[in-house]
């Protein structure tokens, strides 16, 4: 599904679309930002356990020799791994997809933004086009006419009087111009409203929907990027020795 050929008359849904995605997005970074503090604070506290072991084995040496000694040894250093492991995991997570999402974030809003603003934009102007200027037109077409109106009578009793008949005349015949030329910027301006009616539904809106739908492409296509080479999906192990 193309957003300029199938998503004309959807800017609500296009809207809410993206406020939901922005909400999924917000809660996915709290989620991740919440790992790295546990990942950190998890590392943090199996070295403090390693140290503690190191403690007391230096005020108590163990035989090394013995195979629970060697046991016990085995554990204190995989746990220490296991720290470091988790402790490199949290600042690759902070450093890599967490502040990917923080900028993917930001650009989506602004792109939200920006669309908003521009089709607030393009529809005020239609409306300016199509509706605002027309009303205008018609308004002092029928004032004209009114005015044309009478005097076309004034000009009937003068004629009947015979007085002033070429001074009703004239105005008669300006009244008369006026209503014709105002009549032409009316045909013009419904003609040119019909024209910029279709090259909205047909170019500016799709050509604005299409760039929406390019940049949201764009931005999955970043992101996915991001996690492949951060290797995202592996920060999520299980914590196991």
């Amino acid at each position: 599904m193309g957003f300029g050929s199938d998503l004309r008359n959807s800017h609500e849904a296009l809207l809410k679309l993206q406020e939901s995605e922005l909400k999924v997005l917000e809660t996915l970074k709290k989620f991740m930002s919440l790992r790295v503090k546990s990942d950190k604070e998890y590392a943090s506290l199996l070295q403090n356990i390693c140290q503690q072991v190191e403690k007391h084995e230096t005020s108590s040496p163990v035989d090394s020799v013995s195979n629970v000694s060697k046991s016990w040894a085995c554990m204190v250093h995989q746990t220490e791994q296991l720290s470091k492991i988790m402790k490199t995991h949290a600042e690759d997570l902070n450093i890599g997809p967490l502040y990917r999402l923080t900028m993917m974030i930001k650009d989506k809003q602004q792109v939200k933004k920006s669309y908003q603003s521009m089709q607030q934009q393009m529809e005020a102007e239609m409306c300016k086009v199509t509706r605002t200027e027309l009303e205008k037109l018609k308004s002092a077409y029928r004032q004209l006419a009114k005015e044309a109106t009478t005097a076309k009578e004034k000009y009937k009793e003068a004629l009947s009087k015979g007085k002033e008949t070429e001074k009703a005349k004239d105005r008669f015949d300006k009244a008369t111009m006026k209503l014709h030329n105002l009549h032409n910027q009316y045909v013009l301006a419904v003609k040119g409203a019909q024209l910029h009616q279709e090259q909205y539904y047909d170019k500016a809106l799709p050509l604005l929907l299409d760039s929406l739908q390019k940049m949201q492409e764009e931005m999955i296509l970043a992101l996915r990027t991001t996690q492949t080479k951060q290797k995202y999906t592996s920060l999520f192990g299980a914590r196991t020795i």
